[in-house]
């Protein structure tokens, strides 16, 4: 017995670090939806009895962000507006706010992680877009996803695809007057395109800027990049392909050259 309770416990040991490597392939591999809404579940569950487990609560936060991005297209801006529908909308609130929590305590247990900056500046994207762009803006949420954003630039700026520079990118393209902001949406969108030029993302953010400012034949290269490019392996994986169903749209609707 006594040699039996050490070998329980080892292979208990063994068990749980396979179940973490099993989810955290499913989040750095996955693009099925089913599997990420099963793993968002584990990992919350798993996290409600270890909260102060870092590993579990990054997971958490980023398996719900990322079923976000799956069921509302990552929640990017459109040439003729946003993906801001009831549904969507619902699902923000709902998801958005518990991947936030998660990503606030991960963020908490370790503030020099890009991971972590990098969830919590997802999930508040999620989340503050619940709440409606002219709602958002004035309840001063604004503020905080800038901050987000910022920070995750300072700690690693090329972090998936140079996403820092990308919600800035979009925040300054959609905000309404008097925030929005022409001249610093094409800086970020450029910026990130330049830390990250591969990025089919970023190709379709300066793409969806140029047709939105009128410039056809810009939106035109840009939307055609968007096609012609594979998709990274990293979060854009997982709403590709509705990047490149716009694009073919958009192209088939934009002037001739």
């Amino acid at each position: 017995m006594s040699r039996l309770v050490p070998a329980l416990a080892l292979a208990a040991a063994l068990a749980a670090a396979a179940a973490r490597a099993d989810l955290s392939a499913v989040l750095r591999e996955s693009s099925s939806r089913g599997e990420m809404e099963r793993a968002a579940a584990d990992l919350e569950a798993r996290a409600a009895k270890r909260p102060d487990d870092f590993e579990l609560r990054l997971g958490a936060a980023v398996a719900l962000t990322q079923v976000l991005a799956m069921r509302t297209n990552g929640n990017l801006p459109l040439v003729d507006g946003l993906q801001d529908t009831d549904a969507n909308r619902a699902l923000w609130a709902d998801l958005g706010k518990r991947a936030l929590e998660h990503a606030r305590v991960a963020e908490k247990l370790r503030p020099q992680s890009p991971e972590a900056a990098a969830a919590l500046a997802s999930s508040y994207m999620f989340y503050a877009s619940s709440l409606g762009i002219i709602r958002s803006i004035l309840s001063g949420t604004g503020g905080e996803y800038k901050a987000h954003a910022q920070r995750l630039i300072e700690l690693d700026p090329v972090f998936d695809d140079a996403l820092g520079a990308s919600l800035l990118a979009n925040f300054y393209l959609v905000a309404p007057w008097p925030v929005y902001d022409r001249d610093a949406a094409l800086e970020h969108f450029e910026r990130a395109e330049k830390l990250a030029p591969a990025s089919v993302r970023n190709q379709y953010g300066l793409a969806v800027f140029w047709a939105r400012d009128g410039d056809a034949a810009r939106a035109r290269t840009h939307f055609a990049r968007v096609v012609e490019k594979p998709c990274s392996a990293k979060t854009e994986r997982l709403f590709c392909d509705f990047m490149k169903e716009t694009a073919r749209s958009e192209l088939a609707r934009l002037p001739a050259r």
